[in-house]
């Protein structure tokens, strides 16, 4: 069995209830250029602990805050061998020895690692995958092929002219297959794994970064992904995507946002390069019977940069809500209200760029609170509230 962080931290309950978030912790003093954050008790003691992922385009290191169950985390630890261009830190036991250990995506020319953990989350280098010269964005890890090993997905910007995105196949003592297996070319910075078409397996929603055909490519079981299916048009560039039965009708749907630019102009992204092909959105295209879906369900029509988006159920109630981060605007929860419906929720400032988001119970009052992790502004907690009256 494929055990991630979020199958750890599952265990962990959490009440219903979060609808705010007032109390906020930073957990840096300086604002750094950092991608993602990850959570799992990766020593072993049942608190979550805070993985920050740095650099993007130039070189930090990784961080490790250990958690006390309270809200409150030791000084940062350097994770991994020395300061990388990092998008993710993905934890998984990829050995199957209980504990979490690290996937971490890097841009080109870094390499891209593998870190395999003590038990006491002290991590060491045990691979190196694909070349260091991928302009590799996001990772994302499951067993594809159904072999009982994690595999490796890698999503590659390509910019207009597009390159190839790949499968790293799981290998014995937690290692990674070489070479890896090119699934799509075109130009991703995420790639979701979910089974669209209810099959029992997992299939790839890649969004097109820089305005190509955003598809659905679909395992046939054994972890070929040749059959694809297109969703939205070519002339908008999706830079993530996050995937649910929002309307709870059996089909699974999409989420997306287009970070686009306030003119609709083609204007550089705070990730370097082009690709901004529309004005901004955030929507949803529903699914349907054979993986048909309607055309995209904007959120709103907000004129705010969408940059990041998650799907987790926040307040506990059994639907999956959504989180969206900005470019200098405050991050919003979209909470799901039934019936395609959603309540927005501001929570945080409007400093910086939300990049990634990790959402748990990590003071243990039982509601889920909301890591942000930000270029030009420092990364942050904000603790889970209820609503005034309740």
């Amino acid at each position: 069995m494929l055990v991630t962080a979020c199958d750890v931290t599952r265990m962990i309950p959490a009440k219903s209830g979060a609808r705010s978030f007032e109390r906020s912790l930073a957990l840096e003093d300086t604002a750094y250029s950092s991608a993602n954050v990850s959570l799992g008790d990766v020593n072993g003691d049942g608190h979550l602990d805070v993985i920050l992922v740095k650099g993007r385009h130039w070189p930090l290191e990784n961080q490790l805050r250990l958690g006390d169950g309270k809200g409150g985390f030791a000084a940062s630890l350097s994770v991994g061998p020395g300061p990388d261009r990092s998008y993710t830190g993905e934890l998984v036991d990829l050995d199957g020895d209980g504990d979490l250990d690290m996937v971490v995506s890097n841009d080109s020319p870094d390499p891209k690692r593998v870190l395999h953990n003590d038990g006491g989350g002290r991590y060491s280098e045990v691979q190196q995958f694909g070349t260091p010269a991928w302009n590799t964005r996001h990772v994302s890890v499951a067993d594809l092929n159904d072999d009982g090993r994690p595999d490796v997905i890698v999503a590659n910007r390509g910019g207009s002219r597009g390159t190839e995105s790949f499968v790293c196949f799981g290998a014995a003592d937690g290692l990674l297959q070489h070479p890896c297996t090119a699934v799509y070319r075109g130009s991703a910075t995420t790639i979701t794994p979910a089974d669209m078409d209810g099959d029992g397996d997992l299939d790839l929603v890649i969004p097109h970064r820089d305005g190509g055909q955003s598809e659905l490519r679909l395992n046939n079981g054994t972890g070929d992904f040749a059959a694809r299916k297109a969703f939205g048009p070519k002339s908008v560039g999706y830079r993530s995507a996050a995937v649910a039965d929002f309307n709870d009708d059996g089909f699974m749907d999409v989420a997306i946002i287009a970070p686009g630019s306030r003119t609709g102009m083609e204007t550089p992204g705070p990730d370097g390069g082009s690709g901004v092909i529309a004005a901004p959105g955030r929507g949803i295209f529903y699914g349907g019977p054979n993986v048909e879906f309607d055309s995209l369900q904007l959120l709103n029509e907000s004129t705010e940069r969408p940059y990041s988006i998650l799907a987790k159920d926040v307040d506990g109630d059994g639907r999956t809500d959504l989180i969206v981060g900005h470019v200098e605007a405050q991050p919003v929860v979209w909470f799901n209200e039934g019936s395609r419906n959603f309540t927005p929720v501001s929570f945080g400032d409007d400093q910086g760029t939300a990049y990634g988001f990790a959402v748990d119970d990590l003071n243990g009052d039982g509601l889920m609170d909301i890591v942000v992790a930000r270029s030009d502004a420092s990364n942050t907690i904000y603790f889970g509230g209820r609503e005034p009256g309740e």
